[in-house]
C-alpha cells in the first residue's frame, strides 16, 4: 500500500470530516424548518443543561473557543432567542434562553427527534448504538 492509499483507507481525520459532512446535511435539512443550524440547536441545549452559563462553562462545555461562541450566539441574540446577563459582581456575562428561545428550542427539538431516526434507519439500529458507544468513549477520553 502506497502512502496515498494509507491516507485514503486509514485516515482518522478525513472519516470523521466525511461523516460529519453528510451528519450535518440531515440536521440542517430538519432544523432549517425552524430557522436554527445544528451548531445553534447544540448551543441552545447546552445553554440548557448548563443552566444559565458564563461563556467560558459554555465554551468548555462544546469544545469551542470563546470566540467561536460568541460569533454564534450574536445571531441568536438578534432574533431574541438568547439573552445576555450579567451576575452580581458585573464582570461576568451568562447566556440564557429567553421564553422565545424556549418555545423555537421545543419546536427544534422534534425536529432533531426526526433527524436522529432518519440517520438511525439509515445506518441501523447496531450501526448506531456502536457509533454513539464509540463516540461517548472518545469524548470521555479526550475531553
Amino acid at each position: 500500500m502506497n502512502c496515498y492509499e494509507e491516507s485514503a483507507h486509514n485516515c482518522m481525520f478525513a472519516k470523521l470530516r466525511h461523516v460529519s459532512r453528510y451528519v450535518t446535511t440531515i440536521y440542517a435539512k430538519e432544523l432549517k424548518v425552524v430557522g436554527l443550524t445544528p451548531v445553534q440547536y447544540s448551543m441552545m441545549t447546552a445553554i440548557g443543561i448548563l443552566e444559565n452559563p458564563n461563556i467560558n462553562t459554555l465554551s468548555d462545555g462544546l469544545n469551542m473557543d470563546r470566540t467561536t461562541i460568541n460569533r454564534n450566539l450574536k445571531p441568536l441574540m438578534r432574533e431574541d432567542i438568547v439573552y445576555m446577563g450579567e451576575k452580581e459582581d458585573k464582570r461576568e456575562k451568562t447566556v440564557g434562553l429567553t421564553t422565545k428561545g424556549e418555545e423555537i428550542y421545543a419546536r427544534a427539538y422534534s425536529q432533531w427527534k426526526i433527524a436522529q431516526g432518519k440517520l438511525e434507519e439509515q445506518i441501523g439500529k447496531e450501526s448506531w448504538d456502536a457509533l454513539n458507544s464509540a463516540l461517548d468513549d472518545v469524548i470521555q477520553k479526550t475531553h
